[in-house]
């Protein structure tokens, strides 16, 4: 499979709330006979400019150190949920 397949085919699974790279590389082998290497996903998702790594997961004995267990989420969702600055006059 392409990486511009997959990369649309991610797009869409984390359109609605992050994922983190296991449950994307998991998804992905569900899909398609292909199987990617999670740290090629990570790379794959790296490279796309409407992907955006919000965070790492930090669980003992789920993240080896051949493997970031990053979460991964689409620029527009990013920009739908970030927060903006608080209003000074609110915080008074």
């Amino acid at each position: 499979m392409e990486n511009d397949q997959i990369r649309n085919m991610i797009r869409k699974f984390i359109s609605d709330r992050p994922r983190n790279t296991a449950e994307i590389s998991a998804w992905i082998e569900s899909q398609s006979s292909s199987q990617t290497p999670r740290s090629d996903i990570a790379s794959i998702l790296e490279m796309d400019g409407k992907i955006v790594r919000i965070g790492t997961v930090r669980r003992s004995g789920i993240a080896g150190r051949e493997y970031p267990l990053s979460e991964w989420a689409t620029d527009d969702w990013v920009a739908y949920h970030e927060r903006g600055e608080p209003n000074k006059e609110e915080l008074k």
